[in-house]
């Protein structure tokens, strides 16, 4: 061998060394830190990302619609409907949760049919529970996806309406009738 050569060759067969060693600790791992990865997809949910297009509450849902939308609704009237339209989580639960004075009243799970699915609750009022009434969509996770609320009212006294009452308890003395066509 030349003089060249040799003073290369150390060097050379360090590098081969270092190469060999750390292919063969990446070829080598422990079993009991990683566990394979089937195991874990199996364990944690995929959760398709969708989205709550409506939510609001109604009286009544026709042909699959809401009729109207209800922010008050007076103690007179006893049943409530919470109408969802959810798009982009076919094959999904997700839950209709209502709520009262900060607790759970009402779950109901709905299966999702479909990438636009509409999905309902109907809930029977207690005339006697005045307030704010909270409905929420909750997917799978217990994610909260949409939030709803509706103020729950004693019918105000006849020939009086709850926005006519509203407006007479805001101006005091002043009172507007509106069945007669005055104002005062």
């Amino acid at each position: 061998m030349n003089t060249s050569m040799k003073s290369k060759f150390p060097a050379l067969f360090f590098c081969v060394l270092c190469l060999s060693v750390a292919n063969a600790a990446d070829n080598t791992r422990p079993e009991d830190t990683n566990p394979p990865v089937a195991e874990e997809a199996a364990a944690t949910p995929v959760l398709i990302a969708g989205q709550v297009t409506r939510a609001l509450f109604t009286r009544k849902v026709k042909d699959l619609e809401p009729v109207d939308t209800v922010s008050v609704l007076t103690n007179d009237i006893t049943r409530i409907t919470y109408f969802t339209e959810i798009h982009g989580m076919a094959g999904q639960t997700i839950t209709h949760r209502w709520e009262f004075n900060g607790k759970i009243v009402l779950e109901k799970k709905h299966e999702v049919g479909s990438s636009r699915w509409r999905a309902y609750t109907s809930k029977t009022l207690d005339p006697a529970s005045l307030g704010e009434w909270k409905a929420s969509v909750v997917d799978s996770a217990g994610g909260t996806l949409s939030v709803n609320t509706f103020t729950y009212m004693k019918k105000p006294d006849s020939g009086t309406t709850p926005d006519q009452s509203r407006h007479d308890c805001q101006n005091g003395a002043r009172q507007e009738y509106r069945d007669q066509g005055k104002q005062y």
